[in-house]
């Protein structure tokens, strides 16, 4: 089979095993946040979401960015991945040990003395994270997808599992803590077990320095992407206290989670093939645009729907004490919207290996989402939702003309794959918004404005100019996978 073709097809293959088995986690994380959410109060929530995004900080660093740079090399040796696996366990270690010296001041911060017991039991999550990475980066690499995505749903329902186990058991908060170790150690363990990469003595292989120094730069650019996701939670953590920080990031996660559960094996997929096309740019382009448009289509759908059916997703998800998350969620609107376009400038970035102009673009980008945050914290989270989503909107254009300076790509790229997926998500917003049927109960109202969203996209795709054929290719190719699979399963 011809390289490029079968690069393609592996990568499609890739992207759709990854995405059914996330579409099983989101389920997963969905239906635990329901159940958690109806025997913990804001204020557990709260307190673990005190901890993680400053653990988000450091983990910026327990991989170096080694993991990235393994599946970017288009030539790597066993012997430099082993030499990157001990780099990453040493940062786990270290990493590790900083938090939970630090356990006792993160606590003075926040002005909450609970707050130090849970930060000592989650730092562990350094080292687990840093123990696997590149086990998942060599699964990446080879295009293992399958190994990954059973990995990954698995690491999910285990840690949902016990989380709820321990919530029954009236653990309080101590339920989101061992959610989160559960999942970081199944996923860790499941990685090893899959992976046919074990690591070799330490010791120094030759060519390391251009790998760490693309990981280095990917590393500052993962520190102030993880700066400008948490940032918030951590001032209205300070400033507003556990109980409305957990309203927040209650409506943080369900705006975010469906399109971050996405995007994540669509990176994992399309990353490593675009990596080894960046030398036919032909290829690159086909391969991006169609890559960029599965992501718009996801994205711009579940950002929508969220925010238009919001107050009856916010009931049937979390259950009575949560009414004010409703509004928040949809002024988080925008942040899910432009999911497909940062991800769409962070595969650029990566396969072309140009992680340093991300992570000169991640400086003003962090820069001006923390001054946005700050304007907006003294109106409360609504406030900082509205802010944040302003920013971000006002960013993005020129983040894409940095981005494809200097490459093959153009704006037109991106936006050719993002304006019929946009357009038809906004017509079934709208139609979701205006039909919504508030006197039936809250699970029968969010079934009737799914049903009204789905039907509208469908007709808007099938009436917008290209979008019919667009949507016969995609069934196309989804037919040709299956094909695929049933002959691999003969042979």
């Amino acid at each position: 089979m011809n390289p490029v073709r079968a690069t393609t097809t592996q990568t499609a293959h890739g992207a759709l095993v990854l995405l059914s088995a996330r579409l099983a986690s989101t389920a997963t994380a969905i239906v635990s946040t329901a159940v958690l959410a109806r025997h913990l109060d804001p204020q557990a929530f709260g307190l673990v979401a005190m901890v993680l995004p400053v653990i988000a900080l450091g983990r910026a660093f327990e991989e170096i960015g080694l993991g990235d740079a393994t599946v970017q090399r288009q030539d790597i040796t066993g012997e430099q991945i082993s030499s990157l696996f001990w780099l990453n366990v040493a940062a786990g270690v270290l990493l590790t040990a900083l938090f939970a010296a630090c356990a006792h001041w993160i606590a003075l911060f926040y002005e909450a003395t609970s707050v130090m017991p849970i930060a000592l039991a989650l730092a562990p999550l350094f080292f687990i994270a840093a123990l696997g990475a590149q086990h998942r980066a060599v699964l990446r690499r080879n295009f293992r997808f399958r190994a990954l995505a059973i990995a990954q749903c698995v690491s999910v329902v285990m840690g949902a599992m016990l989380g709820i186990t321990a919530a029954l058991l009236n653990l309080g908060v101590w339920a989101l803590v061992i959610q989160n170790l559960a999942a970081a150690l199944t996923l860790c363990s499941l990685n090893w077990w899959n992976s046919e990469f074990r690591p070799s003595w330490p010791r120094r292989a030759k060519g390391l320095r251009p790998l760490v120094r693309f990981g280095v730069h990917q590393t500052g650019t993962q520190f102030l992407t993880a700066i400008t996701r948490n940032i918030d939670n951590i001032l209205i953590g300070r400033f507003l206290g556990s109980a409305t920080l957990g309203l927040y990031d209650r409506a943080f996660q369900l705006m975010m989670l469906p399109s971050s559960q996405l995007n994540y094996p669509l990176t994992s997929a399309v990353v490593p093939a675009l990596s080894r096309l960046q030398h036919d740019p032909d290829a690159y382009r086909r391969l991006y645009r169609s890559a960029c448009e599965v992501v718009a289509a996801l994205a711009f759908s579940l950002a929508v729907f969220t925010a238009a059916a919001a107050p009856a997703m916010v009931a049937v998800l979390l259950g009575p004490n949560w009414d004010g998350v409703a509004p928040v969620l949809r002024a988080l609107a925008p942040c899910g919207l432009l999911v497909s376009l940062n991800t769409g400038t962070a595969w650029v970035y990566q396969s072309l290996g140009r992680s340093d102009r991300q992570f000169r673009w991640s400086l003003l980008g962090t820069t001006v989402s923390i001054a946005a945050i700050c304007a907006g914290l003294p109106y409360g989270i609504l406030g900082v939702a509205i802010a944040l989503s302003t920013a971000r909107i006002i960013l993005r254009p020129f983040a894409v003309m940095y981005c494809f300076r200097g490459t093959f790509l153009s704006q037109r790229d991106l936006l050719e794959s993002a304006w019929r997926p946009a357009l038809a998500a906004s017509v079934a917003g709208i139609a979701t918004w205006l039909a919504d049927p508030t006197e039936l109960s809250p699970v029968l109202r969010l079934s009737a404005q799914g049903i009204v969203f789905l039907g509208t996209a469908c007709v808007a795709v099938v009436l917008i100019p290209g979008g019919f054929a667009r949507l016969q290719r995609s069934r196309a190719i989804l037919m040709s996978l299956r094909a695929q699979n049933r002959e691999g399963q003969t042979t």
